[in-house]
């Protein structure tokens, strides 16, 4: 029982990212204008924090940080083998950049490096957590 929830578990964490930067999402301003490419690291995160609304910066830049944080979350669960903060921040650096390759494609979507060092970041945040939440577990024992 317990796999099946881990499995159930990481699978949404993965729909999670799939709808949020496959699909269009018109409350938050996602996937409706015409999109484009990045490649200069920390520029995205620089115009929207100096340039762009308060709404647009925490939409963006916080939200790819949450976006990742229940998959680095599962991660460590799911594959135990993925025991430390920088095999977890490789694989998502690897999933996050597949993203970014298939939104190439895509229309309306931005092609960003940013995109892949805020998720890489987030998944970092979700693994810490889960250190601290397996830190607790084990001190009650």
């Amino acid at each position: 029982m317990k796999k099946k929830l881990t499995n159930v578990l990481f699978l949404c964490s993965i729909i999670f990212i799939m709808d949020l930067t496959m699909l269009p999402e018109d409350s938050l301003g996602i996937g409706i204008a015409s999109g484009g490419i990045n490649l200069i690291p920390f520029y995205t995160i620089t115009r929207l924090f100096f340039y762009q609304s308060i709404s647009n910066f925490i939409i963006n830049n916080i939200g790819n940080v949450v976006l990742f944080i229940p998959f680095g979350f599962m991660l460590p669960i799911r594959f135990q083998c993925l025991d430390n903060i920088t095999k977890v921040c490789i694989i998502s650096v690897l999933f996050s950049m597949t993203i970014e390759c298939i939104q190439l494609y895509m229309p309306y979507r931005w092609t960003d490096i940013d995109d892949v060092i805020l998720n890489s970041i987030g998944a970092g945040v979700g693994y810490s957590l889960f250190k601290l939440y397996k830190n607790k577990l084990n001190n009650k024992i």
